[in-house]
Protein backbone atom coordinates (compact mmCIF):
# COMPACT_ATOMS: atom_id res chain seq x y z
CA UNK A 1 0.00 0.00 0.00
CA UNK A 2 1.44 3.40 -0.87
CA UNK A 3 1.32 6.53 1.27
CA UNK A 4 -1.75 7.99 -0.40
CA UNK A 5 -3.70 4.75 0.03
CA UNK A 6 -2.71 4.58 3.70
CA UNK A 7 -3.79 8.18 4.30
CA UNK A 8 -7.14 7.55 2.60
CA UNK A 9 -7.68 4.40 4.66
CA UNK A 10 -6.96 6.29 7.89
CA UNK A 11 -9.22 9.19 6.89
CA UNK A 12 -12.03 6.76 6.02
CA UNK A 13 -11.69 4.98 9.36
CA UNK A 14 -11.70 8.25 11.32
CA UNK A 15 -14.76 9.49 9.44
CA UNK A 16 -16.64 6.36 10.60
CA UNK A 17 -16.03 7.09 14.30
CA UNK A 18 -19.05 8.53 16.10
CA UNK A 19 -17.76 8.52 19.70
CA UNK A 20 -16.90 12.13 20.63
CA UNK A 21 -14.50 11.10 23.41
CA UNK A 22 -12.57 8.86 21.04
CA UNK A 23 -12.39 11.65 18.45
CA UNK A 24 -11.10 14.07 21.11
CA UNK A 25 -8.43 11.53 22.08
CA UNK A 26 -7.38 11.18 18.44
CA UNK A 27 -7.21 14.97 18.16
CA UNK A 28 -4.92 15.10 21.21
CA UNK A 29 -2.75 12.39 19.73
CA UNK A 30 -2.48 14.19 16.39
CA UNK A 31 -1.56 17.45 18.11
CA UNK A 32 1.54 15.77 19.54
CA UNK A 33 4.89 15.67 17.76
CA UNK A 34 5.56 12.94 15.22
CA UNK A 35 8.19 11.48 17.56
CA UNK A 36 5.72 11.22 20.46
CA UNK A 37 3.05 9.73 18.20
CA UNK A 38 5.55 7.11 17.04
CA UNK A 39 6.44 6.26 20.67
CA UNK A 40 2.80 5.87 21.62
CA UNK A 41 1.96 3.72 18.60
CA UNK A 42 5.01 1.52 19.21
CA UNK A 43 3.81 1.01 22.79
CA UNK A 44 0.25 0.23 21.67
CA UNK A 45 1.48 -2.22 19.03
CA UNK A 46 3.71 -3.93 21.58
CA UNK A 47 0.75 -4.36 23.92
CA UNK A 48 -1.37 -5.83 21.13
CA UNK A 49 1.36 -8.25 20.07
CA UNK A 50 1.81 -9.33 23.67
CA UNK A 51 -1.87 -10.30 23.71
CA UNK A 52 -2.70 -7.90 26.51
CA UNK A 53 -5.29 -5.99 24.51
CA UNK A 54 -8.09 -6.96 22.21
CA UNK A 55 -8.84 -5.08 19.01
CA UNK A 56 -12.12 -3.81 20.43
CA UNK A 57 -10.52 -2.29 23.53
CA UNK A 58 -10.95 1.46 24.01
CA UNK A 59 -7.56 3.18 24.08
CA UNK A 60 -8.95 6.50 25.29
CA UNK A 61 -7.59 6.00 28.81
CA UNK A 62 -4.15 5.06 27.53
CA UNK A 63 -4.04 8.10 25.28
CA UNK A 64 -5.09 10.46 28.07
CA UNK A 65 -2.44 9.07 30.44
CA UNK A 66 0.19 9.25 27.70
CA UNK A 67 -0.66 12.89 26.97
CA UNK A 68 -0.48 13.76 30.68
CA UNK A 69 3.03 12.32 30.86
CA UNK A 70 4.28 14.40 27.91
Amino acid sequence: MNTLQLKNKIIQRISEIEDEDLLKSIEILFSASDENIAKFLAFANEQIHNGENEETEDFTGYIKEWVKSM
